[in-house]
């Protein structure tokens, strides 16, 4: 499921139980709270879920997985080339900084919540309009949502979010490359997937530069650690079967 598919799902979480909390009696209102955050919850981690299912049981993983095989790493070698990888260190720290806006905004949102809850709910609760009582409820559920995005986008500004993601193992095929949680078919016909490789640190990486809904661009690196000759086979199975240029460093 894309970005865009998770920030549309989450506007009809809050539309369904302001509406809840709107017409169900209102002795009910932390049962509606509490349901609210367990189901916001669950969909993030089935969310996550079905993308890992979709790069190692999808038809698509399957065709890719049935190729000729070129190249193969398990986790234990891929574990030990990350760790000799000093730079690796450097850019988990920076996407780590990253990782903890989230973290930053979630005492401004409770905040914000509490703020609201009681100084604006009595006002609009006791109204005798329906419709009066769903909107403001609606802006309620809504401070969980767009006040993270506002306070990401405000640290974002001009800013490309980069998040690295080693693969701790994964098949190289003349089909494609398949992996948990990375999947490409050859031919790469995508336009937004850009293939590099590093031979000093022993690296070829799958980039793609997305449009996130909370933070603006982000670059998504998957990375695939391997010894030398493997990856001299990846970058020539890459350009032969891939059928797109490498850039090497």
């Amino acid at each position: 499921m894309r970005r865009a598919s998770s920030l549309l799902l989450s506007q009809a979480l809050t539309v369904l139980y302001a509406f809840a909390l709107t017409f169900l009696p209102a002795d009910l209102y932390w049962v509606i709270m509490t349901l609210f955050f367990i189901s916001y919850i669950t969909i993030m981690i089935a969310i996550n879920v079905r993308r890992m299912r979709i790069s190692t049981s999808s038809p698509d993983a399957q065709f890719v997985s049935s190729g000729r095989q070129i190249v193969k790493v398990d986790s234990k070698r891929a574990l030990e080339l990350m760790q000799s990888d000093a730079a690796l260190n450097n850019e988990l720290r920076e996407q780590a900084k990253i990782m903890m806006i989230p973290m930053i905004s979630l005492p401004v949102v409770f905040a914000i919540y509490y703020l609201y809850a009681g100084y604006v709910m009595p006002i609009y609760s006791l109204h005798s309009d329906p419709l009066v009582r769903f909107l403001g409820n609606l802006i309620m559920f809504e401070i969980f949502f767009l006040v993270p995005i506002a306070i990401n986008k405000i640290l974002m500004r001009g800013k490309k979010a980069l998040f690295v993601q080693p693969i701790m193992s994964f098949l190289i095929t003349d089909r494609g490359i398949q992996g948990a949680g990375v999947l490409v078919k050859f031919p790469i016909e995508d336009q937004s997937i850009d293939i590099r490789c590093n031979r000093s640190r022993r690296f070829v990486e799958v980039v793609r530069e997305q449009s996130n809904p909370t933070s603006g661009k982000m670059i998504m690196i998957q990375r695939l650690y391997m010894d030398p000759r493997e990856l001299d086979k990846a970058v020539e199975a890459i350009k032969k079967y891939g059928k797109i240029a490498i850039k090497c460093t």
